[in-house]
Parts: C-alpha cells; structure tokens; sequence
C-alpha cells in the first residue's frame, strides 16, 4: 500500500479527497496500480496475521465525480 504523496504526483478532483489522501499510509483512502481504493476492513487470520479487503472507488465519495482516469495520467 502507498501514500498519494509519497508514490504518484496527482491532481484529486476535489479538496476532500486531496486532504483523505494525505493521511500517513494505514489510513482508508490510497492509491495502488493507478487507482483509487479504500480500505474496507481488516481481519485477522486463523494461522496468525492479517487480511485486509480493499475496494476500488469508481466515483469521489466528496464531490461525486469519476475517478477513472485521475490517477493513471501520474504513472505515464
């Protein structure tokens, strides 16, 4: 999992989602082969560890905008 800022220069749709993004890696919000997903839960494992479900985030949950295309733009 990486941070925003750390990994991709980027320009977020709206405010909300720049400031979500900023959030040290662990937080719900990150960026991962060019797009946008939040962290569901996460649970642990029989044998030990952990499992984390991610899932990908096809519109702005701040302003309602796509975000397909937002990302990918940074890695060309």
């Amino acid at each position: 999992m990486t941070t925003a800022t750390d990994a991709h220069p980027f320009s977020p749709c709206c405010k909300d989602l720049a400031t979500a993004l900023s959030f040290p890696a662990g937080r719900h919000f990150f960026i991962e082969d060019g797009k946008l997903k939040l962290l569901v839960a996460k649970t642990p494992l029989q044998g030990g560890g952990e499992a984390e479900l991610e899932n990908a985030v096809r519109y702005c949950p701040f302003c309602g905008k796509p975000t397909e295309g937002l990302f990918t733009k940074a890695l060309a």
